[in-house]
């Protein structure tokens, strides 16, 4: 139990950072990879990977995670967030876990609905 409340700290440091639009205090691996929901390629290393958190974090308003499954290494986590243009998403992330820092993002939203823009 010790180890997955270590986890689950862990994830949690992530959303924190995605709160505060700081990403300085996210435990990440050297070679960290992100996987997000605009790029076909990961962003990969850790320099990289903070700044990218960094960089989407002013736009996602209050993103709560409210189910978190951990199974050894590997977490799925449901996720809601408002973003800067009115818009409800939610969706899921995925990640690896590697010596109590996070190695690996991959997150899925629906992305039509961000482009789509509010509808009253």
């Amino acid at each position: 139990m010790e180890k997955r409340a270590r986890t689950v700290e862990v994830i949690s440091k992530f959303f924190e950072a995605l709160n505060i639009d700081d990403a300085s205090e996210v435990p990440l691996t050297g070679d960290v990879r992100y996987y997000g929901m605009f790029s076909p390629i990961p962003i990969k290393g850790e320099p990289d990977v903070r700044e990218y958190i960094q960089q989407i974090a002013p736009f996602m308003l209050e993103e709560k995670f409210s189910r978190i499954i951990v199974e050894g290494e590997s977490v799925a986590v449901t996720a809601a967030f408002d973003s800067v243009n009115g818009l409800h998403n939610e969706g899921a992330f995925f990640f690896e876990i590697k010596d109590g820092k996070i190695d690996e993002v991959r997150v899925f939203f629906d992305t039509r609905r961000m482009f789509e823009g509010k509808k009253d």
